[in-house]
């Protein structure tokens, strides 16, 4: 729980200095600031020290992680952590009164925990019981909060203002928080190197890595939220030097997902 509240306290500090900073000079840059993006000068800050923070400290402690554990452990690990936050995506699909989802996720829940060695295997998926993906930030979409402006977090990463108070919602309600640090660790690890690959694709294809994650983390969390109604409307390849299709597209927003 230490490493969670200590990446919060971070999170929430940055939060404070953007606003600050937001606040300040508001008048003299009015005219340069981007509509779809009114904090894009220091969002940009902090997407770099993201960027460094990643490419020094992260990257390297996950080429280790995946060369200690192959693939089919590493599979196991992830299917534990998600098996973990099965009872967060009950709570919300409750909240957002999706019955049906709340059973099937309860109903994965319990296979996997019992038949699946604490979730380390995937029983439920084989049973083809559906798998949802909840968290507070939806709910608070669905209870009608606008989506407020788009942020970037220091370590964190990208969200909205309402993203802001999902994410203390959703860490403070994961198992995981209040686990023991190693573990805790562990499942950061597992987060960063499910990324790992779409994450160098964006590097390497993206004309302005930052456009890119921005307009990708805005238009995945739509989907999310519509379930998909809005697929059609995902347009990414304008920051991209070779485009992909929208399956394509859809794969590597999820794999970008980082959960706390």
């Amino acid at each position: 729980m230490i490493i969670r509240l200590f990446l919060r306290f971070i999170a929430i500090a940055g939060i404070f200095l953007l606003v600050a900073c937001a606040s300040t000079g508001k008048t003299e840059m009015a005219e340069e600031v981007n509509p779809e993006d009114l904090h894009e000068g220091i969002n940009r800050n902090i997407y770099g020290f993201n960027k460094g923070l990643d490419t020094y400290v992260s990257s390297p402690l996950v080429g280790v992680y995946q060369f200690i554990l192959p693939s089919f452990l590493r599979t196991s690990v992830a299917n534990f952590f998600a098996n973990l936050k099965e009872p967060r995506t009950v709570v919300n699909d409750a909240l957002q009164g999706k019955e049906q989802p709340a059973g099937e996720d309860f109903e994965r829940f319990v296979i996997n925990t019992l038949l699946g060695f604490g979730g380390l295997i995937d029983v439920a998926s084989y049973a083809e019981i559906e798998y949802h993906e909840e968290d507070f930030s939806q709910t608070l979409a669905v209870w009608g909060v606008p989506q407020g402006e788009y942020l970037v977090v220091p370590v964190l990463g990208p969200t909205t203002y309402r993203g802001v108070p999902g994410l203390v919602v959703d860490a403070a309600s994961s198992p995981v928080s209040y686990l023991i640090w190693p573990i805790q660790v562990l499942d950061l690890l597992n987060s960063r190197s499910n990324a790992d690959q779409s994450l160098k694709f964006i590097d390497e294809a993206a004309v302005d890595p930052y456009v890119f994650m921005r307009a990708s983390y805005l238009q995945w969390r739509d989907y999310q939220i519509t379930e998909g109604k809005n697929t059609s409307e995902i347009i990414l390849l304008d920051g991209l030097d070779d485009p992909f299709d929208d399956e394509d597209d859809l794969d590597l927003l999820d794999d970008l997902e980082i959960k706390l």
